[in-house]
């Protein structure tokens, strides 16, 4: 196994951003597996797999926290938990001391207002730090109970500054990589675009080249984009041609249907691939309708 835990919190991290159902490919994203493996394993849990909700063309979406929790167990093993989520208030949008007047004391309440959260939740994130060896939350005053706000807003800066007990981005730096997402999503769609008006084939490492990005970042964008453009110019991928096999047939499992896929594949008669895009041969969808039409 390659894929270690940070990899997998950072993966998922992009996938809540992006999507709030998965499928099989962003399976295999998450766990950094090969499509074929994620096949294996649902083959292998038919509880799981019968969660899916089947959308157009066959595809298969898996509700997102239940199928990330399902690919953590197939990585680290059936006792692996999600980590934690922290319970204290959540995060400013950028670190900012909270204003204050000199000799200004502040409430549970008085914080919950500045901060936007329910008195519970700041007084929850008091008892959490109130024994932190480095930054312990600020002692409340034994008869009025209130804190000095001079002491809390800088502790609240330590806080949103260094985000202990978070892994994921605060809202500003999810907004600016939302930004970036749009804008390359753009830029791969046209990319995409212009590589089959010219019966040009481009790969994921061809992509990660050009934009200077790693292999996996460029792999999501043309996934991204080939779920847009590829259809509307009727093409299938090579593992979309199992799902059309004719209902007709006599029922096969999915490792039968890909191998009867491979055979027919073999036929003189059988399509070319028009383009590959990713790592995936793509067929013209009327050609694959007359591949899989039964012989009169």
């Amino acid at each position: 196994m390659t894929t270690t835990r940070e990899q997998f919190d950072q993966r998922l991290a992009e996938l809540q951003r992006n999507a709030r159902e998965l499928t099989r490919r962003d399976f295999a994203y998450l766990a950094g597996v090969a499509e074929k493996t994620v096949r294996n394993w649902l083959d292998a849990d038919s509880d799981f797999a019968s969660t899916a909700r089947t959308g157009a063309r066959r595809a298969q979406f898996f509700p997102l926290e239940e199928g990330a929790q399902w690919v953590r167990k197939q990585l680290f093993g059936p006792n692996e938990k999600a980590p934690e989520v922290h319970r204290g208030p959540r995060l400013s949008a950028e670190p900012q001391r909270m204003p204050y007047t000199p000799g200004e004391r502040w409430r549970w309440v008085d914080m919950a207002r500045l901060r936007g959260v329910t008195p519970t939740a700041v007084r929850v994130l008091a008892a959490d730090y109130q024994d932190h060896p480095e930054r312990p939350f600020p002692p409340r005053d034994e008869f009025d109970h209130r804190c000095d706000a001079s002491e809390v807003s800088a502790w609240f800066f330590w806080y949103d500054t260094t985000r202990p007990g978070y892994s994921g981005p605060r809202p500003a730096e999810i907004t600016a990589a939302s930004g970036t997402k749009d804008t390359r999503h753009k830029e791969v769609t046209r990319r995409l675009l212009s590589a089959l008006d010219n019966g040009e084939d481009l790969t994921t490492r061809v992509l990660a080249e050009e934009l200077d990005v790693s292999a996996d970042v460029a792999a999501r964008y043309l996934r991204q984009a080939a779920e847009i453009v590829l259809p509307e110019r009727g093409l299938v991928s090579r593992s979309q041609i199992a799902e059309r096999l004719p209902t007709t047939s006599p029922a096969l499992t999915p490792g039968q249907r890909r191998e009867r896929v491979k055979t027919l594949l073999k036929r003189q008669s059988a399509p070319a691939p028009v383009v590959t895009v990713g790592d995936s041969p793509y067929y013209d969808e009327t050609a694959v309708a007359e591949l899989l039409t039964p012989p009169e």
